[in-house]
């Protein structure tokens, strides 16, 4: 088991307590299903099952979201370490421990290799996470910025090459996980809302959105990344979702100065802000501070400030994050219903989750430790 910030272990057991040993062990482990949310927009549920088994991907319905599907992992297998070896940083390690091909932005340092070789992959702390067979020598490596540098052979875990598919190249599916989906649905989105995603990238929450609202709404997604919010463009035509959509670079803590006349006039707010991210499994040795942590949790706060500003009495905010300590969760909604004129909204309680009471806090944890979760949170609020 790696080793956490001990503010960081303190921040997590004052929500698991006991159990925090165990929950930080499963973190290294990745839920056994993989999830994916069906764009119904283009192609039903069944027909996209279909296709995906004619495929051999044996891809099976969520019981409770109708739009979700997932795959079943295979693994754990054990990864050999040999002569030749490639040091990626973390994302990378957690994504070709998944069964991804390795590509240049994430090769950290290698030994010498020839195209063609075996070569184990190594995260930062040098745990093997994969053989890769090379599609350049090292020498090539040395030259290259991005582009694939190996085809994953072996892998910690097994998943189909999800991304390569047809299915997702043609925008007929999103990677998602089945907490995200969950969230973006107890915001209720209906026709003719004006609906604001303050930290809109990737975009799984935005297109979700204009799925589920036959694009219907008015939706204004925004990232203060550029490069992110072109990416954002990319996905939104990939799915063909891109209808009554302003994805706009900039940062959204201070939309309300920045937009002039926005104040108390959007109906649903969604905040999926920047997190420590404990809850994405799975995870290599994490390197997060304590100080990072605290500062995040600042930072989180702000995002709450802007939406009660400009969110219209009555109206809703979505707070989520994918992490799994007190201070970026319940510490930031209880701040929240006390000083920006929040009341938290209870609902009938999402599947596979918990439910959280803590002071006025009402909020949904999914947990690795319960339905084998990712780690994830959800408050919704209501402006009074």
């Amino acid at each position: 088991m790696f080793k956490l910030d001990d503010l960081i272990v303190a921040s997590i057991r004052r929500v698991y307590g006991s159990l925090t040993n165990e929950l930080i062990g499963k973190l290294a482990e990745p839920p056994r299903r993989l999830y994916l949310r069906v764009n119904t927009l283009r192609i039903s549920r069944d027909e996209l099952i279909f296709r995906l088994r004619e495929r051999g991907v044996d891809a099976k319905p969520d019981s409770y979201v109708e739009e979700a599907i997932y795959i079943e992992l295979k693994g754990p297998y054990k990864v050999p370490k040999l002569d030749k070896v490639i040091y990626v940083d973390r994302n990378t390690a957690e994504s070709v421990m998944m069964g991804s091909n390795l590509y240049r932005p994430g090769v950290q340092k290698f030994s010498s290799f020839n195209k063609g070789d075996e070569v184990t992959v190594l995260s930062p702390s040098g745990e093997p996470v994969a053989v890769v067979e090379t599609v350049v020598s090292s020498n090539e490596v040395l030259g290259m910025v991005k582009g694939l540098v190996g085809i994953n052979k072996v892998s910690k875990y097994r998943a189909p090459p999800i991304r390569e598919l047809p299915e997702y190249v043609n925008g007929l599916i999103y990677s998602q996980s089945l907490p995200s989906m969950i969230a973006t649905k107890l915001l209720e989105p209906v026709w003719n809302d004006f609906i604001v995603d303050l930290n809109a990238a990737p975009g799984g929450k935005s297109t979700h959105v204009i799925q589920l609202t036959g694009s219907k709404v008015k939706l204004l997604s925004i990232d203060r990344n550029m490069k992110k919010c072109l990416k954002m463009k990319e996905e939104f035509s990939r799915l063909f979702t891109g209808y009554n959509v302003n994805i706009i670079r900039m940062d959204s803590r201070y939309l309300d100065r920045d937009l002039y006349g926005l104040e108390n006039r959007v109906d649903k707010v969604i905040i999926d802000p920047p997190c420590s991210a404990l809850g994405v499994r799975p995870k290599t040795n994490p390197s997060i501070s304590g100080r990072d942590m605290l500062d995040l949790r600042n930072y989180q706060y702000q995002f709450l400030k802007v939406a009660s500003r400009i969110v219209r009495g009555n109206g809703l905010i979505l707070y989520s994050t994918c992490t799994l300590t007190f201070d970026e969760n319940e510490y930031n909604v209880l701040q929240a219903i006390r000083n920006l004129n929040l009341e938290p909204v209870e609902v009938i309680q999402p599947p596979y989750s918990e439910k959280i009471r803590y002071g006025e806090v009402v909020a949904y944890r999914y947990s690795p430790l319960t339905y084998d979760m990712p780690g994830f949170f959800i408050s919704l609020l209501r402006k009074k």
